[in-house]
């Protein structure tokens, strides 16, 4: 068998060759990838979170005309056996009876703290963060949707730090409650992806976050920078344009498991999930350099692994065991790291969907984010004209 690999190799041509070194290399760089990236989530010490601090958190929430999950969600969480929680509550001037259902749970609630934008904003929701910000008595922060399922039991426990200086921003995982839809399956996967891209990122020290919700932090860090700044009037992202400026990977820590988990109870459709990509793409935007030359290396080796593959067992189909060989070990160790993440997280009806989608993506993704940066561009020269 070796001898006869070697005769192929032999009277293979010099586009050949290329056309396989290439290949291989490629196909080397996404295995390290998965190695030193997904893996390093999958094997980090501190997901279990067997120390967990003792709450002592301020729960920011932002709402609008969201009377009926102020009723529903304020009470559970007001309700946690927590004396050092407290809940920050900003009305960004709703137009429904958000605001009377806020004061009557203020009388029931000491803990309850609430505020409000007495008219209409631009950029407001940032606005109502920084107003929530300055509101907030806990050193520790954590920003917390109005539409949240109830979460687990050891939810706000498990996502305090205990007595760790070094540690300013831990993050856990938020999703969707799952829907017979298309687009709900489609959103999950890709929040998926992103979550763990940034966990695996952030273990490697290229920290980021791509979502604000259920991520603790040092309120001082925030005004250490001066809040959002210049970043004020950016379009999709909010609070992850500043954690972004402060997290490290020698300060954060991960907390991706189910009990650490929150739920969204929202519908998603088609521009729900469009606009979670566009919003990725205008946190990347504000990265380094470095961490954008990172991510744009990943998406294009990501692209071209499955077209240089292709073309290398066309162009040496003698060799395809090799090539075989090749994807199969990938495609193994792939498979293991998003079942184990996907169990933890409980995430379980999502796997063979994300394979399939993980091949399909980087594709569609290319186009979308060409269109999306074109149309930004011709956006922002109307703006100045």
């Amino acid at each position: 068998m070796i001898n006869e690999l070697l005769d192929v190799f032999n009277a293979l041509t010099t586009m050949q060759l290329v056309v396989l070194g290439v290949a291989v290399f490629i196909w080397l760089l996404r295995f390290l990838y998965l190695l030193f990236f997904p893996l390093r989530v999958v094997l980090n010490k501190r997901l279990s979170n067997a120390e967990s601090g003792n709450a002592s958190l301020s729960l920011l929430m932002v709402v609008r005309n969201e009377e009926e999950n102020c009723r529903e969600t304020l009470p559970r969480l007001l309700d946690l056996e927590s004396p050092d929680m407290e809940v920050v509550v900003v009305d960004d001037f709703s137009q429904d009876n958000t605001l009377s259902v806020l004061g009557v749970l203020k009388q029931r609630y000491p803990r309850l703290k609430i505020s409000s934008l007495s008219q209409e904003t631009r950029y407001s929701e940032k606005l109502s963060q920084n107003i929530a910000l300055k509101s907030a008595e806990k050193d520790w922060v954590v920003l917390y949707p109005v539409n949240a399922k109830h979460p687990a039991s050891e939810w706000l426990n498990n996502l305090s730090i205990k007595n760790d200086e070094s540690v300013n921003v831990k993050l856990a995982y938020t999703t969707v409650v799952e829907e017979k839809k298309r687009f709900n399956k489609f959103y999950r996967i890709e929040n998926f992806f992103q979550q763990i891209r940034s966990a695996a990122y952030s273990l490697n020290g290229l920290a980021f976050v791509y979502n604000e919700d259920n991520v603790a932090f040092r309120k001082a860090e925030y005004f250490r920078l001066g809040g959002f700044g210049t970043k004020v009037q950016e379009p999709y992202a909010n609070l992850e344009l500043v954690i972004n400026r402060f997290i490290k990977k020698r300060n954060v820590e991960l907390c991706l498991n189910e009990e650490c988990t929150i739920k969204k109870e929202v519908s998603v459709g088609r521009t729900e999930f469009m606009d979670l990509m566009r919003k990725s793409i205008r946190i990347e935007k504000h990265l380094s350099k470095f961490k954008r030359f990172v991510l744009q290396l990943d998406r294009l080796t990501q692209t071209l692994y499955p077209l240089l593959i292709a073309l290398a067992a066309l162009l040496v189909f003698n060799l395809w065991p090799v090539l075989l060989g090749l994807i199969v070990v990938k495609l193994l160790v792939f498979m293991l790291i998003i079942k184990i993440l996907q169990k933890r997280l409980n995430e379980r009806k999502l796997f063979i969907t994300s394979l399939v989608f993980s091949l399909i993506m980087p594709f569609y993704k290319l186009f979308f984010r060409w269109h999306f940066n074109r149309k930004s561009k011709n956006q922002k020269w109307k703006n100045t004209v």
